[in-house]
């Protein structure tokens, strides 16, 4: 069973652009059980009901009709748990995710005979420089979003404006630090990144400088608004920094060490069905590249990036994301921080 697109047939021969349909309808919102998926896919909530809308279009003018989902972060939805299945039949043949669950020991080492190196693409130098690219080529990096700050300069008044992550630390700024997160608590990615340039317990510092925990929507609304809740420093995706509607009162900082990328990843089986192939050549071909830089998602592939980056990025690094001190390191910073936080 395959997800529905309603398509304009009128529309079917004027090519990808000027197709026209409804978002695609996927069984397994209407109360279906789960499929055996040529592609499952993650990606930046500003861009999933994009690419749902967008591959369902490519998967048309290709004449395929795959198995695929992408799910929304408001839907309940039965594949949460494929990373720790022990049949082969329930795992996707193409993965678009972080490799936070997928890269993990137990998971590769199950699986290692099932995926396989997925075709090379030629990387931009700022994620080349920053050392995105997995050294045992199994997962194919074709984006990443990234934290950066964004400041109100008028609540920072006589202080000085920070220049990197070591100055969220400091405690001038106690009380001024809004982060990114939701259900009142911090990205758990962005808190490891911290975590591993300056040691889990400096989280607690940063705890004790946090003012609050909000989405991205709502502190690119907040920074520079003049309301009496607002913070002077705020750490948010790019994305949200740029839609920031005060922004005559404020001004983006990229961080001086570098920003926090959060890559996005595609791991694929030795055999790619046509379904899944598409999928693949969608995510890293131009069009989607220019979709993500559109909405400041850094694409990839060195062919379709436009611009460069207004600095560095960093991460947490392969050697991490696949060990098992991962879990334990994101586990430490998020207690540290709390006890600064609720303090």
């Amino acid at each position: 069973m395959t997800a529905y697109c309603y398509l304009d047939p009128q529309a079917a021969d004027t090519g990808l652009e000027s197709l026209e349909y409804e978002e695609p309808v996927f069984p397994e919102e209407q109360g279906a059980a789960p499929r055996q998926l040529d592609f499952y896919g993650h990606s930046i909530p500003p861009l999933e009901r994009t690419l749902r809308r967008q591959l369902a279009r490519y998967f048309i003018t290709q004449g395929l009709q795959p198995d695929w989902y992408i799910p929304l972060p408001s839907n309940a939805q039965p594949y949460q748990d494929f990373r720790h299945t022990q049949r082969r039949e329930e795992l996707p043949c193409l993965i678009a995710a972080g490799p936070r669950h997928f890269a993990q020991p137990d998971f590769r080492q199950r699986w290692a005979n099932v995926f396989a190196p997925l075709p090379s693409i030629p990387m931009r130098p700022e994620l080349i420089s920053a050392e995105f690219a997995d050294p045992e080529d199994l997962f194919r990096v074709y984006g990443s979003a990234c934290w950066i700050m964004l400041l109100d300069r008028e609540r920072l008044g006589s202080r000085p404006e920070p220049k990197g992550w070591a100055d969220l630390f400091n405690p001038r700024y106690q009380g001024e630090i809004i982060l990114n997160g939701e259900q009142g608590l911090p990205n758990a990615m962005l808190l490891g990144n911290l975590a591993k340039d300056f040691g889990p317990a400096a989280l607690e510092t940063l705890g004790r400088n946090t003012k609050a925990i909000q989405g991205g929507g709502e502190m690119a609304r907040a920074a520079g608004s003049r309301h009496p809740q607002r913070a002077a420093i705020y750490v948010l995706p790019w994305f949200w920094a740029e839609n920031n509607i005060h922004s005559e009162r404020t001004a983006r900082l990229w961080p001086e060490e570098g920003a926090y990328g959060s890559p996005l990843t595609l791991l694929g089986q030795k055999h790619l069905s046509p379904g899944a192939q598409a999928a693949f050549d969608f995510l890293t071909g131009p069009r989607w590249a220019r979709q993500m830089e559109d909405i400041h998602c850094i694409a990839a592939h060195r062919q379709h990036a436009r611009l460069p980056l207004p600095g560095p990025l960093r991460w947490i690094g392969w050697d991490l994301a696949r060990s098992n001190q991962l879990d334990a390191l994101l586990a430490q910073a998020g207690h540290s921080f709390k006890r600064g936080y609720q303090a």
